[in-house]
């Protein structure tokens, strides 16, 4: 099991992000001129809920220009040091769960944030740094593959990059490794290149969207110790 390797997203996976993305979204809007509250924001904002979906349930229609603006601010905002620490929590379990699956699988974080610093120091905050084998953030990979910055957006493409880095340093075999993540952007790349994929349902993306790209779906990260087992593969976590 030790050779064995499970890559695991931050997020909405390991992290409840969903009071520090939903200040996001409703800073990143009024920002565009859009004079939402963030009780509108809190309204419309669930599990599932996707990238776009609180726009379309508050009727309003960004041009493709607007578009990437309100994808930056809210990015901005996000990464706040300020809101990372003071509007993030850990889901309940979540540290019993990497204690547990570290103990017998090398763990890797996978992250599409940019900075490792501003990650580590979440993961410290947290107490769960000590889990992971390896940490792979935007500027991590960008050095792999020769480049200033791997671009956000397009998502897929991006989170392609990351897990080659991944597959690439650490030598692994792709059809070795399972992928634990909450949004199709995270699992579809990972599908592709042969990883066994489990999808979580506490981010963005629904079970509905989930289940093209996951061989297993779990409500949350302390089930999937019980969804290696029901794997068809060596994984008995």
């Amino acid at each position: 099991m030790k050779g064995r390797a499970i890559i695991i997203d931050l997020d909405g996976t390991i992290l409840d992000i969903s009071e520090r993305d939903a200040f996001a979204r409703y800073e990143a809007l009024n920002l565009l001129g859009y004079e939402v509250s963030l009780a509108q924001i809190k309204q419309h904002y669930h599990y599932g809920v996707g990238l776009m979906g609180i726009l379309r349930s508050l009727n309003i229609s960004l041009t493709e220009e607007e578009t990437e603006e309100y994808l930056n601010a809210r990015l901005s905002s996000f990464t706040d040091r300020n809101n990372a620490l003071t509007l993030t929590k850990i889901h309940k379990g979540a540290t019993e769960a990497l204690a547990t699956l570290s103990q017998k699988c090398r763990l890797i974080l996978v992250t599409s944030r940019r900075k490792l610093s501003s990650v580590e120091e979440e993961l410290d905050w947290f107490n769960i740094r000590g889990f992971f084998s390896l940490i792979v953030t935007r500027d991590v990979a960008s050095m792999y593959h020769g480049v200033e910055n791997i671009p956000l957006l397009p998502f897929h493409e991006q989170r392609a990059k990351l897990y080659e880095y991944v597959i690439r340093v650490m030598k692994l075999d792709p059809k070795a490794l399972i992928c634990v993540g909450d949004s199709v952007g995270e699992l579809e790349p990972a599908k592709r290149m042969q990883m066994t994929t489990i999808g979580v349902l506490t981010g963005i993306s629904s079970r509905k969207d989930l289940e093209e790209f996951s061989d297993l779906i779990v409500h949350d990260i302390t089930k999937v110790s019980e969804a290696l087992s029901r794997l068809d593969c060596s994984y008995t976590c």
